[in-house]
């Protein structure tokens, strides 16, 4: 898949920008469950794209996480950034991804965090990221923008199709497609 590609593209992008920026101390915080990233829960997300293909679909954090660490891993190549992406969702659409990098990317950086609200806009999902940071250190407010940008451009990519409607709840995603 293209989207692949260009997410890692994205996140190499923020890891450029956690570089070049003054981060201020300020975590994002994730929250306190675990969320399994398997093979298995891969699987049972791939299994559920039928009901997408029928209109909606609903995904666990598990089932999520897994399906894009999984789609990363396959499409990325050699030179992957990302060892795994941990997604948990809140009820009003909030999100916070976890990204795992490989050993020895960045010194001393070995997760960016970003929070942010998911929603539909244009027929096509979209992200507005209102943290993003690196274990004690965020990236400024001015910087966001940009990372939302980057995140939206890889979202827009009409291979997903045509969103009507994202809702998130303690868990889960769910994602309708339109005709």
């Amino acid at each position: 898949m293209r989207f692949s590609r260009k997410m890692v593209t994205s996140l190499a992008a923020m890891l450029v920008m956690l570089g070049l920026v003054g981060c201020v101390a300020q975590p994002t915080m994730v929250p306190a469950r675990d969320v399994e990233v398997s093979m298995d829960q891969a699987l049972m997300a791939q299994n559920k794209l039928g009901d997408l293909m029928m209109g909606s679909v609903e995904w666990t954090e598990s089932e999520f996480s897994s399906l894009l660490s999984v789609l990363l891993e396959q499409n990325a190549g050699e030179n992957n950034p990302i060892e795994d992406v941990t997604v948990w969702f809140e009820p009003n659409n909030q999100i916070v991804i976890r990204i795992q990098l490989v050993d020895e990317l960045v010194a001393g950086v070995s997760t960016l965090d970003v929070a942010g609200t998911v929603d539909v806009q244009g027929n096509h999902v979209v992200v507005d990221v209102t943290q993003a940071g690196t274990g004690n250190l965020s990236l400024s407010e001015s910087m966001l923008p940009a990372i939302s940008e980057q995140i939206n451009t890889a979202l827009a990519d009409p291979q997903l199709g045509v969103a009507a409607g994202v809702e998130t709840d303690s868990g889960v995603i769910r994602l309708n497609l339109g005709m």
